[in-house]
């Protein structure tokens, strides 16, 4: 065997094993020099590329540019103005520090940098090849700084055969600049690909703005604002689920004091609190900025900066999963636009329309005035659906209109409320209770159809405020409401298992039942396992656990939790230590699961024919309960249709 001395490494091969943690790929290299110009204060930056940016690339600011004295340092490694002694770092104030970008891109391409100081008479201009620095010189330049590199990984062959193609690498800056421009709505940045503008913000400092540029006016309006603080945490920022979530996380960005970052403590505490908002397979949106103190935070992790660390992670995860959670708990399955985004409507007649707002009812609730819910329904409409919106049925018959497909008349039927009540989703019994309406003999003579008044029980005070109408069921499956200007369209299915599951969930709200097994059972852990017994016994008595110490790093169990009247297998006292282990918590999620499947196992299914007056009640119990506007797989609960839209599908209007 062939003995090698230790020997000291060479500069060149020093910076191109630095420049390879750095510069990754031109996105790398492109970020560095933006956040640099982020740091001297620019207001505007334009980021220029061509071939994926592996054969050029382009940075300009409007920034505070760079003294001509210190030209030559700035290519030096470990050569910053950001930090000066090591207490430095445990508050780090800017995006860069380390002082490697500059010397690291040098290493491994020909960089050009031209810049100009703030009141300076002219700029200087400075090359740098593969490391080694070139001439200085004066230069006509406008004030900040522009940095152009070229052949990035030129003396670099191994590195630069693994780059992808220059479509894939655009993607990756592409990607990159939308960040920036999220992350920093104060700066103007205009990011150009092979001549062709891809993005330009405003930058002026509203994230809206930002958020508009990249996703567009449709997003913007379907996204959930955040604005709140908890636990030294101030969080604010834009969520979407439902329609908007995406089929990967690429569409999550968080800022962490204005800084591009990536954690998997954030993901998992959003994703948590988007869980039943968005389907099984998708990933919410976000756009989050978080605010906290300098000190508790610590990003010197890595050189491309991405990863930090904080002092005290489960009061970040508890603020940022309880702070998204409220702010997508205002929104309910009748929510409205923003008002921001709301355009008004074209007047289409001399008539005077009235439309009663959800907040107009609770005026008139408080004030003992009950609303007329039939002073815009036509009679015909209104006799049809009368008994339907009533509360729960009276012991005597309730009285149904059904009106005739020809039109020729009206035939009342009467329901007996033990017909359904029986079983409110049983095909049968609607059937028994509905029978078909008998149509009059073609011979009877057309006349002015006469209106016949139908008494109907006065309406509950619970009910008295509902903001909507029925107006009937398509396919078995969709209830169709009407909805101040919108239309309504409410999957039955979706809305009964959503409110199965929030039932089931306040029945076993707390429950931690056991199951005492016949014969204890020993299980041996691993010592790390053992430890982690020993310290959260409690812990594991609460989540239904009777088991206790049987020495040699075995445990005996003599009880497992039940869970909707199953117990569950002694497997998962493993699983519970291991939960424990990873997260310092006992999670609910298999519970949670099961709670699922037995809600959608026994929710009224699509194409099932229910009555009318079983319908209806969910949608009273949908609006009263305020239920999240998705069931528990993600899917949505209600779609809607403005009367805007049906207007413009008719050309009623022209935009």
């Amino acid at each position: 065997m062939e003995i090698r001395h230790i020997k000291q490494l060479s500069a060149e091969v020093i910076g191109q094993i630095a420049a390879g943690e750095v510069v990754e790929r031109p996105a790398a290299a492109i970020k560095e020099l933006v956040e640099n110009s982020m740091d001297a204060g620019a207001t505007a930056i334009t980021v220029e590329i061509r071939d994926g940016g592996i054969t050029y690339f382009r940075v300009v600011d409007n920034g505070s540019g760079i003294q001509p004295s210190d030209i030559r340092l700035a290519f030096s490694r470990h050569a910053t103005s950001k930090i000066a002694q090591a207490d430095d770092l445990y508050g780090i104030r800017t995006l860069g520090f380390r002082g490697e970008a500059l010397a690291s891109i040098a290493a491994v391409a020909k960089v050009n940098c031209t810049t100009r100081m703030h009141g300076a008479e002219y700029g200087v201009s400075a090359q740098n090849n593969g490391g080694e620095m070139g001439e200085i010189k004066e230069a006509a330049c406008p004030e900040g700084t522009s940095f152009t590199v070229k052949d990035l990984f030129y003396n670099a062959p191994v590195r630069r055969k693994f780059l992808k193609k220059p479509a894939t690498e655009t993607g990756y800056i592409s990607d990159l600049m939308m960040r920036f421009i999220l992350s920093h709505p104060q700066i103007s940045f205009r990011y150009i690909a092979d001549g062709k503008n891809v993005y330009f913000s405003a930058g002026d400092g509203k994230l809206e703005s930002a958020v508009l540029s990249i996703y567009g006016l449709s997003t913007l309006e379907k996204l959930h604002q955040i604005s709140g603080n908890m636990n030294g945490v101030l969080l604010e920022g834009y969520i979407g689920v439902g329609d908007l979530a995406r089929g990967n996380r690429s569409h999550q960005s968080f800022i962490l004091n204005g800084r591009l970052i990536r954690s998997n403590l954030l993901t998992n505490a959003l994703e948590e609190a988007c869980k039943q908002r968005v389907m099984i397979g998708r990933f919410p949106l976000c756009v989050l900025h978080l605010t906290l103190p300098f000190e508790d935070v610590d990003v010197n992790v890595h050189p491309n900066k991405w990863e930090v660390r904080f002092q005290n992670e489960p009061a970040v995860r508890e603020a940022v999963e309880n702070l998204v959670l409220e702010a997508l708990q205002k929104d309910t399955p009748l929510s409205t636009a923003p008002a921001l985004f709301d355009e008004p409507e074209p007047p289409v007649s001399n008539a005077v329309i009235t439309r009663s707002s959800p907040e107009q009812y609770k005026k008139a609730e408080q004030q003992d005035n009950k609303p007329d819910y039939k002073e815009n329904i036509p009679s015909p409409v209104l006799r049809r659906h009368e008994s339907i919106i009533n509360g729960p049925v009276s012991s005597s018959p309730v009285p149904l209109v059904a009106r005739s497909d020809d039109g020729i008349g009206d035939i009342k039927h009467e329901i007996s409320p033990e017909a359904y009540t029986k079983n409110a989703f049983s095909s049968s019994a609607v059937q028994e209770a509905i029978p078909e309406p008998v149509i009059p003999p073609a011979s009877v003579p057309i006349e002015e159809p006469q209106i016949e008044q139908v008494q109907v029980p006065v309406l509950q005070k619970e009910f008295e405020t509902l903001p909507v109408r029925l107006i009937g069921v398509v396919f078995n499956t969709y209830i169709l409401l009407e909805c101040q200007d919108r239309l309504l369209l409410c999957d039955q299915h979706a809305v009964h298992e959503r409110l199965l599951y929030e039932q089931f969930m306040r029945d076993l709200a707390g429950s931690t039942a056991t199951q005492m097994l016949m014969v204890p059972e020993i299980v041996r852990l691993t010592h790390r396992e053992y430890d982690m017994f020993l310290d959260a016994k409690d812990a594991l008595f609460a989540a239904g656990f009777d088991v206790s110490d049987f020495g040699d790093l075995t445990v005996q169990l003599r009880s497992v939790p039940m869970m909707l009247g199953q117990a569950r297998s002694a497997e998962c006292f493993r699983d519970a230590l291991d939960e424990l282990i990873e997260s310092g918590a006992i999670s609910q999620q298999k519970r949670t699961d099961r709670i699922i499947q037995m809600a959608c196992k026994h929710a009224v299914k699509g194409g099932e024919r229910a009555p009318m007056e079983a319908l209806m009640d969910l949608i009273r119990r949908m609006i009263r309960e305020n239920v999240t506007p998705t069931c528990p797989h993600g899917r949505p609960l209600v779609i809607q249709v403005t009367e805007r839209e049906l207007e413009k599908r008719f050309h009623r209007i022209q935009n």
